[in-house]
């Protein structure tokens, strides 16, 4: 079992800004955003911003990662290669979690 973004949409899309999304833990309040910058039709920075309210004042983490956008028909051939049988895929609205999951049966040693 694992799970991707829904690069089918992404890459159409090419979004920038993901967020503001707020939470609040026990009093610890937090927002979280990202911002997706595109070097191709394929790959992007994706920035990650924290910013949590300390006791007087706000703090702000950032990290940020390369990322590919792989489609779920590339991740299928690849699976599918690699030697994984009974490959399928769960839409968001099927599973209730947010992004597609792909389920596969391992290969088994000969």
């Amino acid at each position: 079992m694992a799970s991707i973004r829904d690069y089918d949409r992404l890459i159409e899309e090419r979004p920038v800004l993901e967020g503001p999304s707020f939470y609040s833990d026990n009093g610890q309040r937090r927002i979280v955003f990202q911002i997706w910058e595109w070097l191709d039709d394929r790959r992007y920075v994706f920035h990650l911003y924290i910013t949590r309210q300390l006791e007087k004042e706000w703090q702000t983490f950032h990290t940020a990662g390369h990322y590919r956008a792989i489609r779920r028909d590339e991740l299928t051939t690849i699976l599918s290669q690699a030697g994984f049988k009974d490959i399928r895929w769960l839409a968001p609205a099927d599973s209730r979690f947010y992004q597609p999951i792909v389920l596969a049966e391992a290969p088994r040693d000969s």
